[in-house]
């Protein structure tokens, strides 16, 4: 049977050759995480288990594998892709909804007292093992260590597995990372003796790769290497593969200077468990995550253990943008725009004008839009390229099967980002070539004044990440709609396009959230998705600043949103009638700012085609008959100016 995202893959002897070593290793049920030995959400192919034993290619989920059932959980954002995924060997078990039970509480149910569980240590977080483990003991079932890993043991190159990188590591510029590493170091080392530490074992390879400077290409779409380290007052040992590393990284971690403890002593990779193991024992009380993998956190003697089950010193550091950062990430933002702008103004004349465009096609455009601005590296994630009933897959990614044309009929969902040497973007727009329906208005007008309502917001320094996903959720609320993914997550700067630990959601993953802070960026992406007919997403990439409310409360900060994106909001899916004034003031707002900044670029870049699209999507848009002029409020002179200004440089 085939799946919507291409072939279906018959786990079947896969499953039968699992089974088969969990009987010989004594295991009556084998969790596969979706995970790598550094905790990753995004991995290489090389550390994908859990896609190559269920089939299932989504980001998040975890399988269970039994002598006789197997099951995968998953979020709301995955449902239909799993359900034409999956063979029919598994069990969909959808997570957050109130009949599904969690993976622990179906083990318990199916197995009974005095059964044997088996995972590998090194793909399961500290804290998760902990709680899993107390669990299963108190139903009477063991928690084994299978330090081998049976996915392993079936799964080699021979069979598909791809190899291992070996790809070269290169320097991140200070021009572009803000910071030296060592300042970086220094500025760690600072923290740590607040914490009354000694050391940190680092292993998230988001990390690694901001703390030294550095960038990889061990995996796709996001600039990492994998590596560990270990940091003390005293030492820096980084872990890696030495076929990645040139005479050009050797010398930027250990520059001539008479402080040898701010050069990077490098060990082999496969070496470090062993190793950190063997110095453990004199390091002093270590600092070590509880998200960091079971195995590793027992490398430090437990006397010897700070458990930080708080986001590391280093992701604290990371997530706030320094200036030189934050500059870049609103050049990168910008450079964004424009390819997206130019692009989407050929689209929409050939899509009218008849000729054949297809979700392929547009995907593979687009990257060549954004190769032709300065300092493109890749994409940051796989386009979603959606027309009509795929738009509904929320993670949707384009396949030969699954291809469909895009059309004057259906809408399209073009939700893509670039990963230049000055930042990450993120972005989703919905378009329609043809006439929309009246429900595909409602919907998107809502969809939109959800976006608008929660990067307007003001909100007092208190106030954490999770407690703003209301907010673009509210106007759907009032049709009796809803959508199943979080609002807005962070990102990185030149790496991971979800960026933690913030995230506006209604499904905090700490179940506590976190405050946010000025020179943060997340995205705000609110959506609606009708199954088997369309989906709608809009996705802005925002940065917390300071907001300046005329009064502060107990001398609180305040802070709001600054959007650094800028592609226009497809007008003829808008009822503008059920727009606040507030809103369309802001929407005056977003499209004199579009002009000015994305129209100034396509004008200087020659994209003429491109800024005559810009400008017929962003007209002004009358907010009542008695306009109040303020200073912060956009007026008619203030477009008519800027067509003035757009002509005079234009035709010289």
């Amino acid at each position: 049977m085939e799946s919507i995202f291409g072939s279906r893959v018959n786990t079947t002897d896969r499953l039968r050759r699992l089974r088969l070593r969990m009987k010989a290793s004594g295991y009556d049920a084998y969790i596969v995480p979706s995970m790598d030995e550094h905790q990753s959400k995004t991995m290489t192919d090389y550390d994908k288990r859990r896609e190559f034993i269920s089939g299932f290619t989504g980001s998040s989920g975890t399988a269970v594998v039994l002598s006789k059932l197997a099951a995968l959980w998953t979020d709301g954002r995955y449902f239909i892709q799993a359900e034409k995924e999956l063979d029919c060997n598994w069990i969909l078990m959808k997570r957050y909804e109130s009949e599904t039970p969690n993976p622990v509480d179906w083990i318990i149910e199916m197995l009974g007292s005095g059964k044997n569980v088996g995972v590998d240590p090194k793909l399961f977080p500290y804290n998760e093992w902990k709680t899993l483990k107390e669990k299963l003991k108190f139903n009477g079932l063991n928690l084994l260590e299978d330090s081998s890993n049976l996915i392993d043991d079936i799964w080699s190159i021979p069979q598909g597995r791809v190899p291992e990188s070996v790809a070269h590591v290169f320097i991140h510029d200070l021009k572009y990372a803000g910071q030296t590493w060592e300042e970086k170091i220094s500025n760690l080392k600072e923290i740590l003796q607040e914490m009354k530490a000694n050391g940190t074992i680092v292993t998230s390879l988001e990390e690694i790769a901001w703390l030294f400077n550095l960038r990889g290409n061990d995996v796709v779409y996001t600039p990492l290497f994998k590596a560990y380290s270990f940091i003390t007052m005293d030492q820096i040992r980084l872990y890696i593969k030495p076929l990645k590393l040139t005479p050009e990284v050797e010398k930027h971690l250990c520059p001539v200077s008479d402080n040898i403890s701010l050069c990077v002593k490098v060990e082999d990779y496969n070496k470090a468990y062993e190793d950190m193991k063997n110095i453990m024992g004199d390091a002093g009380k270590i600092l070590v995550s509880s998200s960091s993998s079971y195995a590793m956190v027992n490398l430090v003697p437990e006397k010897n253990r700070i458990i930080d089950t708080e986001p590391s010193p280093i992701a604290k550091l990371k997530v706030v943008k320094n200036p030189v950062e934050i500059k870049g990430m609103k050049n990168a933002a910008l450079k964004d725009s424009v390819a997206i702008v130019d692009f989407i103004a050929m689209l929409d004349q050939q899509v009218r004008q008849g000729k054949h465009w297809d979700e392929i096609k547009a995907a593979k455009t687009l990257t060549q839009f954004r190769r032709e601005q300065e300092a493109f590296i890749s994409e940051s994630f796989k386009t979603i390229s959606a027309v009509g009933p795929n738009g509904a897959i929320i993670h949707y990614q384009p396949q030969v099967l699954t291809n469909r044309n895009i059309n004057l009929k259906y809408l399209y969902l073009l939700d893509s980002g670039g990963q230049y040497l000055d930042g990450t973007t993120d972005i989703t727009r919905t378009f329609h070539f043809g006439k929309p329906s009246d429900f595909e208005v409602a919907a998107y007008t809502r969809v939109l004044m959800g976006a608008i309502d929660l990067i307007t917001a003001v909100f007092p320094e208190n106030v954490k990440d999770i407690d703003l996903d209301i907010l673009a959720r509210l106007p759907l609320f009032k049709l009796g709609l809803d959508y199943q993914h979080g609002t807005g997550h962070g990102i990185g700067h030149f790496l991971g396009v979800h960026e933690g630990p913030i995230l506006i959601s209604d499904k905090s993953t700490n179940g506590k959230g976190y405050l946010l802070q000025p020179g943060m960026f997340l995205s705000d992406e609110p959506g609606y998705y009708e199954k088997d007919e369309f989906g709608i997403r809009l996705e802005t990439m925002m940065m917390v600043i300071k907001a300046h409310p005329p009064y502060h409360f107990n001398d609180m900060k305040f802070y709001t949103f600054e959007p650094v994106s800028f592609v226009p909001f497809e007008p003829k899916l808008i009822d503008f009638n059920l727009l606040s004034k507030k809103q369309k003031e802001w929407l005056n707002w977003f499209n004199m700012k579009t002009r000015n900044t994305v129209g100034i670029e396509l004008q200087k870049q020659g994209r003429e085609r491109g800024l005559r699209w810009l400008l017929s999507k962003t007209e002004y848009i009358p907010v009542d008959k008695c306009l109040n002029h303020s200073p912060n409020m956009i007026t008619l002179d203030s477009f008519l100016i800027f067509y003035i200004l757009i002509a005079f440089l234009w035709w010289g």
